[in-house]
């Protein structure tokens, strides 16, 4: 199976782990504040949707033009408050039912590697979409409503964090440009567990920075985490010190690194 059937076939495990998930909440846990700062769970749950409305309706214009990422959800979310629960799960259902099927033509052969804009995140190839949608929502649904309603956290498996790591390393190297343009020297980053691996970040020669799967040997610093934590700490819900996290070599730049690291 390529890579991208696999973020398509993890993208749809992960819709149904939504649904299944949501489908017993009662309306006090609805209507409770999740993790996610100034939204509820039903708030959580309608920008999910809209992410996949996105691929599918004109709001894909304003998606790639933004300068906002954050400011455009706020407003699909806001959008949305009037609605029951009942209507927004709804929403969902039918929304990524739709554009995921939209999503598997887009990366189809021959389409996978145009790549698009995605606000001021950069351009991405559309092969990777799945895999961007797939880290919302299980980031979304473990870390910000399950951990405010204290319920256990729906399992995972290695093909979604697979797939969950692919996207944020392209994220860091094209997102962090700029606020790691002071990195000059290769550092390695391996992510334990299922779905882990190895990723060297370098520059060249003082150009942007690269990231790529491969080996640490030759690096200056290394650092090594769980990989089930990354998309924790790696969108700073949870400080990188606090996390099973640690640094060989060069800990002062591995150390200055991770402090610069806040991934959307």
């Amino acid at each position: 199976m390529s890579a991208t059937a696999d973020h398509l076939s993890a993208l749809r495990i992960e819709r149904q782990a939504v649904l299944d998930y949501c489908a017993d909440l009662t309306a006090a846990e609805w209507h409770a504040d999740s993790l996610a700062a100034g939204w509820s769970v039903k708030d959580v749950v309608a920008h999910m949707a809209a992410d996949l409305r996105t691929v599918v309706t004109p709001a894909a214009l304003a998606f790639m033009a933004t300068k906002d990422v954050e400011s455009l959800n706020e407003r699909a979310v806001a959008a949305s408050r009037r609605r029951s629960p009942t209507r927004v799960l709804e929403g969902f259902a039918t929304w990524t039912r739709v554009g995921t099927a939209a999503l598997t033509v887009m990366t189809a052969p021959g389409l996978g590697g145009v790549r698009l804009r995605v606000g001021e995140l950069g351009r991405y190839p559309t092969r990777l979409f799945p895999a961007m949608f797939l880290f919302d929502w299980h980031t979304h649904l473990r870390h910000d409503i399950a951990a405010a309603l204290d319920r256990p956290r729906p399992p995972t498996d290695e093909r979604r964090v697979a797939s969950i790591l692919a996207w944020l390393t392209s994220l860091l190297e094209q997102s962090h440009r700029d606020r790691l343009a002071w990195l000059d020297a290769p550092v390695a980053m391996t992510f334990t567990g299922p779905g882990g691996g190895t990723w060297r970040i370098d520059t060249d020669q003082g150009g942007p920075i690269r990231v790529r799967r491969g080996e640490g040997e030759g690096t200056t610093a290394q650092i090594t985490g769980r990989a089930d934590e990354f998309p924790l700490w790696g969108t700073t819900r949870a400080a990188w010190r606090d996390c099973d996290v640690s640094l060989t070599g060069d800990t002062e730049l591995g150390a200055r690194l991770l402090d610069d690291i806040n991934l959307v």
